[in-house]
């Protein structure tokens, strides 16, 4: 029971142990399957530019290079964002972190959502890796906790006009419409135990009781958790500016690719993105996933031939490779700055606790 005292100290580090085994067997079942649904999605992709004819799509590409940077400056908008809530959500506590450290975790996170399978996850790992010695361990572990939450609910937000674009230009009972909507519903909830549910249930104890390297700063991740504001309004409404950022991106991707450019049709193209990229979830990068949802969807991008369609997604994801790539060449050079007396005393502070 919760209050007594074990007899063996032993059985603590045995349980330890065990749990480090399930995990690591799991961490690795994890990554096998992820490889595998990189490759399936692969495989998709090559079928789909197949199937639109490898010279229209080469085509379509060559076109949409001219775009290219300022479709690029779009996506530097949206990932910059998260930053900026980031940032808030820290408060006073971020301005101990040297603008270079916010720079370099960010591009370094980056890199490796985009490129590597460990996905978001993974990256929000070597963001907070990097925070770490500025704010400590357990509070950078709590803030990219919750800014997996502050994420999902832009996407929310954003898939509100999406939908309504949508349903004005198809109807509001239509499967892109429904499916929209669905994607706004259940990101929404998902953020909201993620925000809320994290607070409330001490998961850092949990953690620490478990976990051996955890064991001294699980106390201070829930301890962190409630330090930051229980509503994070303000990186919520920078998150909506990022996916404001991508609204403006897909826009310009469509018109890039040929398509016809309005406020409708740049929402519409960025619906079927958020549809795509939330079945293609567990995907590397959603590979081969957002562009099949684009030729599933073909009929909502009016004049858009299938290489067109296909050639949204191919052109956001090339875009992507060149920053990611240039984001972990550069990250990987640039030394930080060193942290100061007092924050490397923040970090000390949590393990000696």
């Amino acid at each position: 029971m919760a209050g007594e005292a074990r007899e063996n100290p032993s059985d603590d580090v045995d349980v330890v142990e065990e749990t480090a085994d399930g995990g690591d067997r799991f961490r690795l079942l994890k990554t096998i399957g992820r490889w595998l649904l990189f490759v399936f999605g692969v495989g998709g992709l090559v079928y789909l530019v197949h199937d639109a004819g490898p010279e229209a799509v080469w085509t379509t590409l060559l076109g949409a290079g001219v775009f290219i940077p300022f479709i690029m400056l779009c996506e530097i908008g949206f990932v910059g964002m998260d930053v900026v809530s980031l940032r808030l959500m820290f408060g006073e506590r971020a301005r101990g972190v040297p603008l270079t450290v916010w720079l370099r975790s960010a591009m370094m996170a980056y890199g490796i959502m985009i490129l590597l399978p460990a996905g978001r996850a993974g990256g929000e790992v070597m963001r907070a890796a990097n925070l770490a010695p500025y704010i400590g361990g357990a509070r950078a572990a709590a803030g990219a906790a919750l800014l997996q939450g502050v994420t999902l609910w832009g996407n929310t937000l954003i898939s509100i006009p999406c939908y309504l674009a949508v349903a004005a230009a198809s109807g509001p009972t239509s499967t892109l419409a429904l499916l929209v909507a669905g994607n706004g519903v259940a990101t929404g909830v998902l953020g909201s135990v993620l925000l809320f549910g994290a607070r409330m249930s001490r998961i850092g104890g949990w953690l620490g009781r478990r976990v051996k390297a955890l064991a001294n700063h699980g106390a201070h991740f829930d301890e962190s958790l409630k330090e930051m504001n229980a509503v994070p309004t303000r990186p919520i409404a920078a998150a909506l500016v990022g996916r404001l950022f991508q609204s403006l991106q897909y826009g310009l991707i469509l018109l890039a690719v040929g398509g016809a450019l309005s406020i409708g049709t740049a929402l519409v193209s960025q619906a079927i993105h958020l549809v795509g990229a939330g079945l293609g979830d567990m995907v590397p990068n959603q590979m081969g996933i957002t562009e099949g949802a684009y030729r599933v969807f073909l009929d909502y991008l009016p004049a858009l031939t299938e290489a067109q369609a296909i050639g949204i997604a191919l052109v956001h994801r090339v875009c992507q490779f060149l920053l990611a790539g240039t984001s972990l060449a550069i990250g990987a050079l640039w030394r930080p700055a060193e942290a100061s007396d007092e924050a490397s005393a923040i970090g000390a502070g949590e393990g000696a606790a």
